[in-house]
């Protein structure tokens, strides 16, 4: 099995050219060979960068370029080569949020491929339940003290603490 193509795709409501508050948008990254999907939470725009660049030299190499053709269930020989390879886009926020989109495809594929679940792979259920928590994201521009209120006293009649 080989890698055949890194595909970003950026989302985000509303469009790029207008304002934006947190949590709009989001990065799709797909590593295709059977087929596996990273999310990354950062800005999208400057994953799709990170992972699409052209290699400029030895430690500056878009991370799309590493993959093509190699063995998606070589984790971790993979995830080595993209952060040694990304030295100059930085080892730290967006940079290794490109290389942590990339990297959940693969064990994605890799849990396909074996046919078990991910939690599987990475050593087994280590507890049976987990507490939950909601995150309030205004629906409305410059919401109200009593809204933002509202909205989290629901939240805790829902469930949640």
């Amino acid at each position: 099995m080989k890698i055949t193509d890194v595909e970003v795709i950026c989302l985000r409501i509303p469009p790029m050219d207008s304002p934006c508050e947190w949590g709009e948008d989001a990065v799709i990254v797909k590593v295709h060979t059977d087929m596996g999907i990273g999310e990354s939470d950062t800005s999208p725009v400057v994953v799709k960068a990170i992972i699409e660049a052209p290699e400029t030299n030895l430690y500056c190499s878009g991370l799309k370029r590493l993959l093509i053709g190699e063995n998606p269930l070589e984790i971790q020989k993979l995830w080595d080569k993209m952060y040694w390879a990304s030295n100059y886009v930085g080892r730290r926020g967006a940079g290794i949020h490109a290389i942590s989109a990339i990297d959940i495809a693969l064990w994605d594929i890799k849990g396909k491929y074996l046919n078990i679940p991910v939690w599987q792979m990475l050593g087994g259920k280590c507890r049976d339940r987990i507490r939950m928590y909601a995150h309030i994201t205004p629906n409305v521009e410059n919401p109200t003290i009593q809204e933002v209120c509202s909205w989290a006293e629901k939240r805790v009649r829902d469930g949640f603490r």
